[in-house]
Parts: C-alpha cells; structure tokens; sequence
C-alpha cells in the first residue's frame, strides 16, 4: 500500500473517533510503511492489563523494553509521567501500566485519565550518550509557506539546541515542497549536525550513512507534496513531529512521533495576468478626484501622467461637474467613460470608495484599479469598508462579473516607465526623477514594495536606479506581492527584482518562492528584506516544531532555498540592490580580489576583510601585471616607496593618475576578478575638495584630470566590477556624490565594500 493510502486510511479512522491526532502505534506503522525504521511493539489496552498475555511479550526483542501511555490528549509523554522503561517481563510491564495511568491521573486529572486509548510497548532501542545521539524530524504546515521541515538535534532539549547553535547548524528549516529529497539532503550537509553524524569532525567516527537521512527526507516529501493538501485526498498535516529519532547502530530509529491532522484544502492563490499586465502598461486611464483648484493627489497623479508623456486623448476624469482639468476632459461618472479603462486611479476618501467599485463592477468600466486611499483596514471603521469591499469583489467574481484587479488600498500606486505613468502623489522637489549616469549600463530592475514609504526612500537613496516599475502593494486587499512577481516575469523584460515583504496571503510565500525558483533559473537576480524577524516566537504551540521554525525563519529559508538574496538589514538591502542593478552585466568570473589604496590601513583592512566562508582570497598578479605596476610606480618615482604585491598600497605620495593606471593594470590581469579602490581624499597630491579657492596647491575635483573625471571611463569600459571608497567626512561627499553621479559605486569604507561585494558575488556565483 502507498503511503498516501495507508495515511488516508489512518486518518478516516481517527476522525470517524472524532480524533485530530494519530496515536503513537498508527504512527510506528505508517513511518515502517514509509521506509523508516520503528522499534518493534505492540499494545496493551487498559482493560487487557490483568489478563494472560504473557506470550505477546516475546514480539519485542531485548531485556527491557519501554512502556508509554497512549492517548489523543497527551502530545509530550514524558512531562506527563507517561514513560517508563522496565524488565522485559509480564509482571513488570503490567506493573509500568499500572503506575503510568495512576501518574497520569495525579498529574492531569481523571478526565485526562479517561483518555487512555492504551499503552505501547517498546523495543528499547540502544543510544549513545553523544550530543547527535538523539535528533528531532518535525514538519508543520505554515500559514504563508505550506508544508516545512526541520531536521537537528532532538530530545527533550530540542529547541533550546535550535537556539543556542548558530541558523542552520544545529536545527535545519527546509521546504519540502522547493527542495527535493537531494536538495535537502545536500542542505543539511552544510550543518554541525551533520558533521557530527558523518564523523567529520575531531575524533568522530560516521554513525549513519546518508542513506537513512534520505529515507526521512524522501518520507516526508512524499506526505509534503502526495498527500497533504491534496484535493485527491482532502487532508492537511498540520504537524508531523519524531523526537527523538534515535542513532542506533547505523540506522535511524523513530522512538516518538505526533501528528495533528484536520479535513481541509488550502489553495494557492491564482491572478489574471493579462489584467495586471493592462495595470501596468495601460493604454487608457481614468482619474477619480483630481481638483481643479488645487494640488490635491488626484491632480498630482494627473500631471504626473502628463509629464510621462501619457497620450492626453487617452485620459478621462471623474467629476462630478463634468469640467476639464489641465486640458483633460471629464465625464460625469463611472458609468459614462467612452471605453473599458485598463486603469482607474482612485484618488477619493475612503467612504466613498464602496460606491465607486460597486459601480465600476456593474459597468464593467474597468481592468485595473488602483486604491490610493488609506483608512480602510486601520481603523474600525476602515475595517468595516475593507470588508465590506472584499466582500464586495468576492461576491462578483464569484458570480462570474468582470472584476478588475485591484492595487491598495493604502498605497502610493504604481511608477511604470514603459507605462508612462507615475501614481506616486509625492511633489517632484521632494522626490526627483532618478537621473542614469552617462554610460552606465544598468539592469532593468522592478522595485516591489508593501510600504510605500520605504519604496521611496530606496528611489530617493538610490536616485540613479531607473527602475522598470515600483510597485506599492499597500494593504494587498487583492494582489500582493506574488501577483507582481508572476506577471513581470511573464513579461520577460526585468532581471532584477527588490523585494520588500510584511507579511502573505494564505500560501502566497510558497507561491512566491517558486516564482523566484523559476526566476532564478532563466537567470534574474531577486532581493529579499522580509519584515518581522521577531515574531518567530509567537507561534509557538503544542507543537515543536513551530516553535523551532516560526514564520520568519520558514519563510526566509524557503526564499532562500528558491534562489533569493535574503537580507536582514536596511543597508544591506541598499548595497545588494545597488550591485545587483549596476553588475547586472559584469562577469563575476571568481574569488580573487585586487586592491589599491594610498593609505596603509586600508590595504591592512582589506585583507583582514577577506572571507572564509565562503573563501574570497587577495589575487596574485601575473608577470606582466607585476612588470606593468612596477613600470608605473618607477615613471612616478615611487619605486623607492612602494613594493609591488597586492593589496597595493599606492601611499599618500601618489596623484590621481597612479590610481587610474594601476586600476588599469590590475583589470588586464587575468588572474583578478574585481577590483576596490580605496581613495583618502585627505592627500595633498589628490584632487578632491570641492570646487572653489582654497589657497595654492589646493586641488579641486572639477579638474578635468581628477579622478573624478578618469576613474568612471575605466569603471564603465571594465567586464569586471570596480568599487571605490571614501572614507572620510563632509567636505568630501560632494567628491563621492560625483564619482556616483558618473556611473562609479562609492562606498564609505573598504570593510563595507568588501562585506557588500563578497555577498552579491558569491550569491552570483552559486556558492555558500
């Protein structure tokens, strides 16, 4: 019988006994059905106690055995007095019974007593002392991302294990949905855990061979992706948990095991693609609440429309009086627009907003809708109009109604350059288009965001960042993050996405990891800052396993997993964005880095910067690099003063054009895969201050043979990537923002360029 069947089985059985959980010897059963290993046992049912079943006894090998209560109330046994290890005799097992149930009745009451089904005996199973003696399988089904495994160190300290070794070392998370029985397998591979069980660490010895680890995995994949949430067989595992698996002479030995099922589907959401595609390059629009007497978001919007050179026949507004604004005629509703708009762009109070979809529903007026307003969904009464709208949209597409797709509520809309409009209602002087360095060639790259106001603040920090889209989802009352991902990619055009994520409709974390798989694989590039790493903790339950996975570490292993640049801090977000958009088209052929600096503590500190894992290491320059460099330093008569190795350490003495000519020696070398400039500005010989008199000898960047002016055509012309960095204070970021503004990435300091670039290339390059 196939696992699917024997579990379909199971739980028919146990929830026509009105039970939501498998017992322990359903459990051994259906885990021996599965290929994993079970200690042999069988069952002893309160009333069989006194009777003569002194031959069963010899269907468990061994001279003690483990006797544990068996009831659909009780998931940890042992904090219930539920265990004992006895004799392997009649006597001594009917005493263990007795005394388990009397335990169990002091400790939780008769009626937990009541609840009793019977008691298992059990092979006792010979294990270790050693910390990988005991280890945890346990898989829960996530609200956001399905059906998630971890797999570590087990027993009765499971997750305060989980806790104390570094993420992924002594606890893995891993999709078994994303990841297959291989996958899984070669993630936890890269674990302490698994050192300890593959005796590769000091003095160990190999307790298992991996093959009993992919039983697991297999085992549970099969019940993640056959049967659970599956409309053929209509049931959800909510948690599947073995603690502990015991190593036992080579094998894998499930000892205990829960899982807590229920009737239930739970679908992954679907979007119509071809109508978030109209959203995002519409060819007609409409306007709701652009005043004629003001600068109110509406009419923002409308000019904004206007700038981006949107075809002014092909826009309507939505007044009341009927009259035009800025040239743009109006009709008087809905209903009245001479064609079906791909977009409507609600600009009007909240209350109002019910109306306006109810209409635009009946009048099949549009394809797309974008909700600017907020208050729906904060405050009570938001709350009411949020539900009143969903249930409004629900009703109608259930009813087989055209229903557009809807952006919002609660967002700045949508800034699309191939759709020639920019919703985001914030005044230009505050927010300036993003101005593309000359002859800087840059990925295209769509920024989605559920916050509106971090999106603009990356578009405002990262001003030459032209972006394909931004997208502000606000409160995803209907497309979310997910729907964007699918209909970008189905355009085919961005190979860059920034993703900026609070929180998921049901599945559509799982959904997005596979869009990111498949994004991954046709070769774009996806950051990741997911919101609310402290919530891990909150849902916490009976289960383990939830509390050892939590919603945040689930969800950024899977994206993770996917193919996803998962980041943790704001500016890490920033730098990964930036590299990403800007080495889009550089090979990033390998680890060998290459440095120039004219200050001795930055050269130290780049190579105190340099990776182990994974390894990064200081490139060795070939012949004619040392020749050439040496050439160079001799024609400035600093031959005497600097050696030729790398990090090459240029010293104060050296001007502008020593920079650029050993950057250019260093890019010809074969062996060097990128290379980081560090510039202190303070040098008397650099021309770096700002432009104006400061006194004789005092050099400025606006001279046309500063680095200003000679680093960014080498940076622009090289196949590889190039950073620099000024590490110094205000009176030279107008030297920084100027080397940005042509194209170069500038950093602060070398250790952030270095930490910044070792990530992004070796997220390029596949490798941990």
């Amino acid at each position: 019988m196939s696992i699917n069947d024997f579990a379909a089985r199971l739980c028919q059985s146990a929830a026509a006994e009105g039970r939501n959980t498998l017992l322990e010897p359903e459990l051994y059963s259906l885990l021996r059905e599965g290929g994993v290993p079970v200690p042999a046992f069988y069952t002893i049912t309160p009333a069989e106690i006194d009777r003569d079943w002194a031959a069963t006894v010899s269907q468990v090998p061994g001279e003690k055995v483990v006797v544990k209560v068996v009831s659909p109330e009780i998931t940890h046994k042992t904090e219930m007095g539920g265990v004992r290890v006895v004799a392997n005799n009649r006597d001594a097992i009917a005493d263990a019974c007795r005394g388990i149930m009397a335990t169990v009745a002091e400790r939780g009451g008769p009626e937990l007593a009541a609840t009793i089904r019977s008691l298992i005996v059990c092979e006792k199973v010979p294990v270790g002392t050693d910390i990988s003696s005991q280890l945890f399988a346990g898989m829960r089904f996530s609200p956001d991302m399905g059906p998630m495994l971890a797999f570590g160190f087990g027993g009765l300290e499971a997750e305060e294990l989980a806790v104390r070794f570094k993420d992924g070392q002594g606890m893995v998370l891993a999709s078994p949905v994303i990841l297959d029985a291989a996958g899984m397998m070669a993630k936890f591979k890269k674990s302490f855990v698994y050192r300890k069980l593959a005796g590769l660490t000091r003095g160990g010895q190999r307790q298992i061979p991996d093959d009993e680890l992919l039983k697991v995995f297999d085992f549970f994949r099969i019940l993640a992706n056959e049967f659970s949430n599956n409309p053929d067989t209509g049931w959800l595992v909510r948690d599947f948990e073995i603690n502990p698996f015991f190593v036992s002479n080579g094998r894998l030995v499930a000892v205990d095991a829960f899982m807590r099922f229920e009737k239930a589907l739970v679908a992954e959401r679907t979007c119509d693609i071809e109508k978030i595609q109209r959203l995002l390059k519409p060819e007609t629009v409409a306007i709701l609440g652009a005043s004629s007497k003001g600068l109110n978001p509406g009419r923002i919007i409308l000019n904004n429309l206007q700038r981006e050179g949107f075809p002014i026949r092909n826009i309507r507004l939505v007044r009341p009086d009927c009259e035009p604004v800025d040239g743009v005629e109006s009709v008087r509703s809905i209903a009245e627009l001479p064609w079906r708009a791909d977009l409507i762009v609600v600009a009007v109070a909240a209350k109002f907003v019910p109306d306006v979809i109810r209409e635009t529903i009946e009048h099949e007026k549009a394809a797309s809708m974008i909700l600017i307003p907020g208050g729906m969904g904060e405050t009570e009464g938001g709350r009411e109009t949020d539900r009143a709208v969903r249930a409004l949209i629900a009703e109608s597409r259930a009813a087989g109604r055209y229903v557009p797709v809807f952006v919002g509520p609660n967002c700045l809309g949508i800034q699309s350059v191939p759709g020639l409009y920019d919703t985001m209602f914030i005044p230009k002087p505050k927010l300036p288009l993003p101005v593309v360095p000359d002859g800087m060639k840059q990925a295209e790259s769509v920024l989605i965001s559920q916050s509106g106001a971090y999106m603009i603040t990356r578009m405002n920090i990262m001003d030459f960042v032209k972006s394909r889209y931004a997208i502000s989802t606000g409160n995803q009352m209907d497309l979310g993050v997910a729907d964007y991902v699918e209909a970008v990619l189905a355009e085919g055009r961005a190979e860059v996405f920034g993703l900026y994520i609070e929180g998921f409709s049901a599945l559509d974390g799982l959904r997005l990891a596979k869009l990111i798989r498949k994004g991954r694989a046709q070769g774009r590039d996806f950051i990741v800052y997911k919101a609310g790493r402290t919530s891990e903790g909150r849902t916490a339950t009976s289960s383990h396993t939830a509390s050892i996975s939590g919603d945040y570490p689930s969800c950024a292993e899977t994206l993770k997993d996917a193919g996803a640049m998962v980041v943790t801090t704001l500016e890490d977000f920033n730098e990964q964005w930036k590299m990403a958009v800007t080495f889009r088209d550089r090979v990033i052929g390998g680890n060998r880095l290459s440095f120039i600096s004219n200050a001795g503590y930055e050269t130290v500190c780049m190579a105190d910067s340099i990776s182990e894992k994974p390894r990064f290491e200081l490139a060795k320059y070939d012949d004619a690099t040392q020749a050439a460099i040496g050439k160079i330093l001799a024609d400035f008569r600093l031959n005497e003063l600097v050696s030729v190795h790398n990090p090459l350490d240029i010293t104060p003495m050296a001007p502008d054009a020593v920079y650029t000519e050993c950057l250019k020696a260093q890019l010809a070398c074969s062996t060097v895969d990128a290379c980081i400039v560090g510039i202190i500005p303070l040098s008397v010989t650099i021309k770096s201050l700002p432009p104006g008199d400061h006194g004789p000898g005092m050099f400025t960047y606006d001279e046309p043979d500063s680095l200003v002016f000679t680093l960014p055509p080498i940076v622009a012309a090289a196949g590889k990537p190039v950073m620099a960095t000024i590490d110094c204070g205000t009176l030279y970021q107008p030297m920084a923002q100027a080397l940005r503004a042509r194209g170069v990435l500038v950093f602060q300091s070398v250790d952030q360029a270095m930490r910044a670039f070792q990530k992004y290339a070796a997220y390029r390059m596949g490798i941990d």
